[in-house]
């Protein structure tokens, strides 16, 4: 009871009525019976989470973005002028996840990773201005240049970035700390609408997940958020609003983690996309055991950490005008990160007596 009135009052003070709503929702959807997680998947707690926070979320920006229509509170763009295939790709990658959310293992592992690739292929070809032809990386651009090769290494992107996203699930506050970083950061940089929404809906529910542990974004959140946050990034450096630079930095553990496990995999001759537990934040999760006792707290530790020195960099360069975002100097604190990365890494090891905290 003390933890719900915490996660209230921080959510009410905050964000207001919507802030109460959006708690009491959270709460209402952790004492269903249905769509629970499996306690060996994450190790959260004794009893199985809630997999809808994706859900929660979804609806909650629904609600937003109607009762501001109507209301007329809003004197801000909405920012729903990205082509429709980009809305459309975000909703099938969200309804990929619903499904597997509600009816676990009712599409395998392979299935929905085709299913990604798919999407991705009609969402990059509909709209080839999403290649970032002109990301100023030398080894890169060239590759880029060319229509089809350019066309294959985003939708890789793309698809490895939900994978990123939705493996990192199992860490309280970490991916739904780097989407509300994210998205507030492209809020304050063009002033639309959706943009606060979503930074809203991800805020609160980044509240709940830390504070209680109760609720994962599951993978409609998984999907859908990483989704959406890739292509939105990719849509604001077409329109030269951010540097590639800059979205390194404000995306650096799961492109990071993403590329570190491909070559993980790869040197252990295992698919590239298999589930494993050997991730950064599972190593720092092991780590943290041996410092507190609940495993909440240990959870929670762990995903405020790596958010810290992820988009936590980004943010506190974006508010102290370190550099504009447009500028290619943020290579440096991505450079930065990628040596601090490897730094924790190999300080931290895996240990396998319970497999706790399995990623997939």
């Amino acid at each position: 009871m003390i933890q719900l009135s915490v996660i209230l009052l921080l959510a009410v003070f905050l964000f207001g009525f919507p802030g109460l709503i959006m708690i009491i929702f959270l709460q209402w959807l952790t004492r269903r019976s249905y769509a629970k997680d499996n306690e060996q998947k994450h190790g959260i707690s004794k009893t199985g989470a809630s997999r809808l926070g994706g859900f929660a979320i979804f609806i909650f920006c629904i609600g937003l973005l109607v009762t501001g229509t109507y209301l007329e509170v809003a004197s801000l763009p909405v920012g729903l002028d990205m082509p429709l295939m980009v809305w459309l790709g975000v909703l099938f990658c969200a309804a990929l996840g619903f499904v597997e959310d509600v009816k676990n293992n009712f599409l395998s592992p392979k299935i929905r990773l085709y299913a990604t690739f798919v999407i991705f292929a009609f969402v990059i070809g509909c709209c080839p201005f999403l290649i970032p032809i002109d990301s100023k990386i030398p080894i890169l651009d060239p590759l880029l240049a060319l229509p089809v090769i350019g066309w294959m290494l985003t939708i890789t992107f793309c698809v490895g970035f939900i994978n990123a996203t939705n493996m990192a699930d199992g860490a309280n506050g970490l991916m739904p700390g780097i989407i509300t970083i994210s998205f507030g950061v492209f809020f304050l940089e063009t002033e639309q609408v959706i943009y606060g929404v979503l930074m809203t809906s991800s805020a609160l529910f980044t509240i709940f997940n830390v504070i209680s542990g109760r609720v994962f974004l599951g993978d409609m959140g998984a999907y859908g958020l990483g989704a959406s946050l890739v292509l939105c990034g990719l849509y604001l450096f077409s329109e030269r609003i951010f540097s590639a630079m800059f979205l390194a930095v404000l995306f650096a553990y799961p492109c990071i983690e993403l590329v570190a496990s491909l070559l993980r995999r790869r040197w252990q001759r295992r698919p590239l996309f298999s589930p494993d537990d050997e991730h950064l934040h599972n190593r720092i999760y092991q780590y943290c055991k041996q410092w507190f006792s609940s495993k909440t707290i240990t959870n929670s530790v762990t995903g405020i950490l790596i958010v810290s020195f992820s988009s936590g960099f980004a943010l506190l360069g974006y508010m102290s005008q370190l550099w504009e975002v447009t500028d290619n100097r943020w290579g440096w604190i991505f450079i930065g990160q990628c040596s601090l990365y490897i730094f924790v890494f190999m300080i931290t090891k895996v240990y396998h007596p319970r497999r706790e905290f399995t990623a997939y």
